[in-house]
C-alpha cells in the first residue's frame, strides 16, 4: 500500500534518510524543515500520514487538527525535549520515535503503529458514537 507521507522537521539528515527509506517502500514523500510551507502543503497535497518534529509539534497540532484526521508520529531527539513531544502525542499523536534513528526498521513500525493506532482510535471513536 503507497501511502502519502509529509515529512516536517528541521533535521535535513533525518529528512534525507526518511525519504530515502519510504520512497524505496514504494511511499510518496513531501519533507519540509520549515512550519509555514509543511503547513501549506498539507493542506494541498493532503498526506495519509505526517512525521512531525516535537519542536514544530506545539505550533502546528492546531492547524493540524483543521485538516482531515490522519496518523501523526512525533519525533524528538533530546530526552528535554521528550515532555513536550509527549504533551503533543497525547494531543493527537498517534505514536512517538526518539531520534536518532539508527535502523530504517524503527521508521517502519513507528509507521506502521501510527496506521494501526489511528485505526483504532477511529474504531474507538465510532462505536461510543453508536452507543
Amino acid at each position: 500500500m503507497s501511502l502519502k507521507v509529509l515529512i516536517m522537521d528541521p533535521d535535513w539528515r533525518f529528512n534525507r534518510q526518511a525519504v530515502s527509506y519510504l520512497e524505496s517502500r514504494a511511499h510518496l514523500v513531501v519533507s519540509e524543515n520549515r512550519l509555514p510551507e509543511a503547513l501549506e502543503q498539507a493542506k494541498h497535497w493532503k498526506p495519509d500520514l505526517v512525521i512531525l518534529a516535537s519542536e514544530l509539534a506545539q505550533p502546528a497540532m492546531p492547524a493540524l487538527y483543521d485538516l482531515e484526521p490522519r496518523p501523526a508520529i512525533l519525533l524528538t531527539g533530546q530526552m528535554e525535549r521528550y515532555d513536550v513531544a509527549w504533551k503533543a502525542w497525547q494531543k493527537g499523536g498517534d505514536e512517538l520515535l526518539m531520534k536518532p534513528v539508527f535502523r530504517a526498521s524503527e521508521l517502519h513500525e513507528a509507521v506502521v503503529l501510527a496506521l494501526e493506532n489511528s485505526v483504532a482510535g477511529k474504531r474507538k471513536v465510532r462505536s461510543a458514537a453508536s452507543a
